[in-house]
């Protein structure tokens, strides 16, 4: 960058008039670049908080109570990370076109050290300046990582705009960083914070195909046990899901602070921005509440909200209980409704930690309650895919047994996760490097979701149910025969078959958890099976009442 420029990395050199002041205006690559910085510089900041020389530059300097009663004369423009960070948030570093402008930022982080040095006249003898020594070095280190990478990501952008887009979503580092810096200071959650900036780094940097090729799996060994071979491009994927899963520190999930500020905000941001990129066309999405409950609707664009249709599907999008969103689920949602032609309410349910068993549940029967009182369809169906499958799973066997209100006109279930009590069972060993579970993050959950309910009780584990009623809706059961949860699904049906539930079952060779919302990862170099479920779906759905 020129040296005094006032624009952006991603400002056009020249702008012809009337040129646009925020970056919404901008053309995307523009829009993107933006993003990036901030991104990048956030996770900057963070880094500098968490070093341990940085203590003292947290936040700003308590000068009365440290007795430095010069220090408001010598130092003009006082300034911390905090400060900073505060900064960077309001947009104070953007230039004249709303675009953040690095430089102006790396010059504040540069006057930290040397307020330091100034106010203590550059004693080589005081440990402050000899701390702010160090602590200008690694900054500067990180300033100029940070320009490489810029041009890196700049030249990847030109190459592929769409992957890098997605990729870019995959590395940012979505926690609020005002929060980091102020944990940090306390220390902590110091070695849980740079293990997960391990983790989201080494995610980005599969996908960029930067990071040692060790970590990927041989997927010779493994495709005599899958029965299929996988394209490239998809054995790619789901190998680095899988390493960034098992990558998330067990600490981070347990602590309720960063649930709620890192991990959902993290995974919505990538789950949703891979949704809005495929939204099949002729699908629109209509916000609304149903009995104080939210959700969308997915629909035809020829449907009309609140209109009575034959039949509707509501559906409990997964992301074990605590994470994911309406947001993250349409692109499935909407190939569904593409394929039917039938409108589906995705309920955004209470979620774990604030919200655990029974609330989930309760928000999806207070919607299905609500949906059949406004009398929108002839025929209602519940659907849900993995713990999303368990919520509709334990709505469904409550109305069956109450009989108080109408049965599902029938339920769908996804690779569900019914038995949160199970990590060990055949399917978890034998497909652990297939599919993308790990038992030790997937227990974790499982107890945030539960409580203090036992997770081998039927109410967060319907699987070890028994006994199914006579009145239980007729149910299609789909999942990939190389997922971890494979044993406890088929148990349960069996167990559903054996007391005459009208069961439709099917295990896809070769495939994972919730296979069917992955197609977008598969590629062109084979047809893989994901119409065959969208076809199995739309025959269930459109099947004749039967007579009792």
């Amino acid at each position: 960058m020129p040296e005094g420029s006032d624009q952006s990395p991603s400002s056009s050199s020249t702008s012809p008039p009337g040129s646009p002041s925020t970056p919404a205006d901008f053309a995307g690559h523009d829009k993107i670049i933006h993003r990036w910085c901030c991104e990048q510089l956030s996770s900057l900041l963070g880094e500098l908080a968490l070093e341990p020389e940085a203590a003292a530059f947290l936040t700003p300097l308590q000068w009365e109570q440290l007795g430095l009663d010069d220090y408001p004369e010598i130092v003009e423009n006082p300034l911390d990370l905090l400060t900073i960070c505060r900064k960077l948030e309001s947009g104070s570093y953007n230039d004249r076109f709303g675009l953040v402008n690095p430089e102006l930022l790396f010059d504040d982080v540069a006057l930290c050290w040397a307020n330091c040095k100034k106010y203590f006249e550059d004693d080589d003898e005081c440990d402050l300046v000899k701390i702010a020594d160090t602590l200008a070095h690694i900054a500067s280190s990180k300033e100029e990582k940070f320009y490489r990478n810029l041009e890196e990501f700049e030249a990847a952008l030109e190459k592929n705009p769409l992957l890098t887009e997605v990729t870019l979503h995959v590395s940012v580092n979505a926690k609020s960083l005002k929060g980091v810096i102020q944990e940090a200071a306390q220390t902590s959650q110091r070695n849980t914070l740079l293990l997960t900036q391990r983790a989201v780094e080494c995610a980005a940097e599969l996908w960029q195909g930067r990071h040692d090729e060790e970590v990927l799996t041989p997927w010779e060994s493994n495709e005599a046990l899958m029965g299929i071979k996988w394209p490239a491009r998809f054995s790619k994927a789901i190998t680095i899901v899988r390493e960034t899963v098992r990558r998330v520190p067990l600490s981070l999930l347990t602590s309720e602070k960063a649930v709620e500020s890192f991990v959902k905000p993290l995974v919505n941001s990538i789950g949703s921005t891979v949704a809005r990129l495929n939204l099949p066309a002729g699908i629109q999405v209509l916000p609304d509440e149903i009995h104080g409950v939210r959700g969308e609707w997915i629909a035809p664009v020829s449907w009309k909200l609140r209109t009575r249709t034959k039949r509707l599907l509501i559906w409990a999008h997964g992301g074990g209980f605590v994470l994911c969103s309406p947001a993250t689920h349409r692109h499935f949602l909407g190939q569904i409704v593409e394929h039917t032609g039938i409108p589906a309410f995705l309920v955004d349910f209470r979620k774990p930690p604030h919200f655990p068993f029974p609330a989930p549940v309760n928000d999806i029967l207070v919607v299905y309650e609500g949906i059949l009182a406004r009398g929108y369809a002839d025929r209602v169906f519940l659907g849900g895919d993995s713990a999303g499958g368990n919520l509709v799973l334990c709505v469904a066997r409550s109305l069956a047994e109450a009989e108080e209100l109408p049965c599902p006109a029938g339920l769908i279930l996804l690779s569900p996760w019914v038995d949160l009590s199970d990590t060990s069972q055949e399917s978890w060993a034998k497909y652990s490097e297939i599919d993308y579970i790990p038992p030790a993050q997937a227990q974790v959950i499982a107890e945030i979701y539960a409580k203090d309910v036992p997770l081998a009780d039927v109410r967060v584990s319907p699987g070890r149910c028994t006994h199914w009623p006579k009145a239980f809706p007729r149910t299609l059961l789909d999942y990939g025969s190389c997922e971890v949860f494979r044993s406890q699904i088929e148990r349960l049906a069996q167990s559903m078959d054996e007391c005459g539930v009208d069961l439709n079952v099917s295990g896809e060779d070769g495939m994972v958890h919730c296979y069917p919302q992955l197609e977008y990862l598969w590629g062109t170099e084979t047809e893989g099976p994901f119409a065959l479920y969208f076809e199995r779906l739309s025959a269930f759905l459109k099947a004749k009442k039967k007579k009792n």
